[in-house]
């Protein structure tokens, strides 16, 4: 049976195909993708400028007063949902590349939901364990347990 683990967060995720070949042998892990999300890792103020918003507030007058800062209208929220559904983009191309019969999903806790909603139907199908906790850091042998 052709099956895969993903493990993920925000920041990308790493995809793993478990070969199971004996019965009475312990499952590998064999490293199939790595993605990185750049964007994921940048703070808001390195990708905004702190300066173009700024306006006069009030009446159109030359007060030299107060400016104003702007509104950030949800940038944070906007920011993470497009990087959800690249991510979800990423996966729906791998699971489709691999031909996977089942899926071992384990997501961050603050982006499952959202990542499974992204997911293409056939994809979200296949999962038959979703964990909803960040495992990106362990190594293969915690990964397995």
């Amino acid at each position: 049976m052709n099956t895969l683990l993903v493990v993920a967060d925000l920041g990308g995720f790493k995809a793993f195909k478990i070969e199971n070949n004996d019965e009475r042998r312990t499952p590998r892990l064999e490293f199939l993708e790595q993605y990185d999300n750049f964007q994921a890792h940048n703070r808001l103020v390195d990708r905004v400028s702190d300066l173009s918003g700024r306006f006069p507030r009030g009446a159109r007058s030359n007060t030299g007063g107060a400016m104003s800062d702007g509104e950030r209208h949800n940038i944070e929220l906007e920011t993470r949902k497009r990087q959800v559904r690249q991510l979800a983009q990423r996966l729906n191309a791998l699971v489709r590349n691999q031909d996977v019969e089942r899926c071992y999903l384990a997501a961050s806790r603050e982006i499952n939901h959202q990542l499974l909603e992204e997911l293409d139907p056939q994809l979200r199908a296949k999962i038959a364990r979703n964990v909803p906790a960040d495992l990106t850091k362990l190594g293969r042998t915690e990964l397995l347990n």
